[in-house]
């Protein structure tokens, strides 16, 4: 409406009021934003993202209740190319093992398979929630530890299906999916400063240095406000952001954000299945 007097109208509301009322943007939260940084005119893409399979790709994980996955490329200019995040609904219940095969779907229907390519083959550094690396306690007669999250999606599961007629023990094996996952960075504060920089910076010719794909709804409703700090009775806020459904995909983007931008060099062994190194991209050690 060319005469809509967009200030009068948001006189007395709240900055996610005035979101949710004028904007109509119901992501809009009555808590404190954790990125107030990100711009959707500035980080959002206008069209989909292009991959491009001479590049690597670098991927985050989040393990727990619900499990999340982030895929990101950094391009020919430096920029962070960030693709759609692939996260099940709360009220979903996936394991480990399953959540796996559908990454590897994902990377094969939306990566590789366009170019001609098997998904063993993509260039893929992974980083994950360090708790994916711990076991859980050995219980009753199990003849040993059960296996971390890391270890179930590189070398496989085997499931106990029970006792056959002659009471031997009947099991399922699953193969590996050959995720070779590193943990990423446990202090939250290095995490978030890790993504607000890649926010803050522009890059050569004035390109942001932080771009994430259209079809990302789950990463950008976040970025929004849905993933922000409660606000308690008292009008103060958290110390921690909220944990919601939207928290556990920005989780999975910020183990990929501290080591692919670390000040500190992160050199790692060769991919067994690519055979190529991996340098961290550190902000300011390219000149970017």
């Amino acid at each position: 409406m060319p005469d809509y007097d967009y200030q009068s109208a948001s006189q007395g509301l709240s900055e996610e009021a005035k979101r949710q009322e004028l904007e109509i943007d119901w992501t809009a939260s009555k808590g404190k934003r954790v990125y107030p940084e990100f711009s959707p005119k500035l980080h959002r893409s206008h069209e989909d993202l292009q991959f491009d399979p001479i590049r690597p790709l670098y991927c985050g994980w989040d393990f727990g209740g619900t499990p999340a996955f982030v895929v990101s490329q950094l391009n020919v200019f430096g920029q962070w190319l960030v693709f759609p995040s692939l996260s099940p609904l709360e009220d979903v219940t996936v394991g480990i093992y399953d959540f796996g095969q559908l990454v590897s779907d994902h990377l094969q229907r939306n990566y590789a398979s366009p170019h001609g390519l098997d998904r063993k083959r993509l260039k893929v550094i992974h980083f994950g929630d360090p708790a994916g690396a711990m076991r859980p306690p050995k219980i009753g007669q199990r003849p040993r530890e059960s296996q971390s999250a890391f270890e179930i999606l590189q070398r496989g599961l085997v499931l106990p299906l029970g006792l056959d007629e002659d009471g031997e023990s009947v099991q399922e094996r699953r193969p590996g999916l050959g995720f070779k996952i590193r943990p990423g960075a446990v202090n939250l504060t290095a995490r978030l400063e890790a993504v607000r920089a890649r926010l803050r910076m522009t890059l050569r010719d004035g390109l942001p240095a932080m771009v994430v794909d259209h079809r990302s709804t789950c990463l950008l409703d976040g970025f929004g406000g849905a993933y922000c700090y409660p606000q308690y009775a008292d009008g103060t806020y958290g110390r921690d952001p909220r944990k919601n459904w939207y928290s556990h995909t920005h989780d999975a983007l910020q183990y990929v954000a501290t080591r692919l931008f670390s000040a500190k060099d992160l050199e790692e062994e060769e991919e067994a299945e690519s055979g190529w190194e991996f340098r961290s991209h550190a902000a300011g050690r390219d000149n970017w």
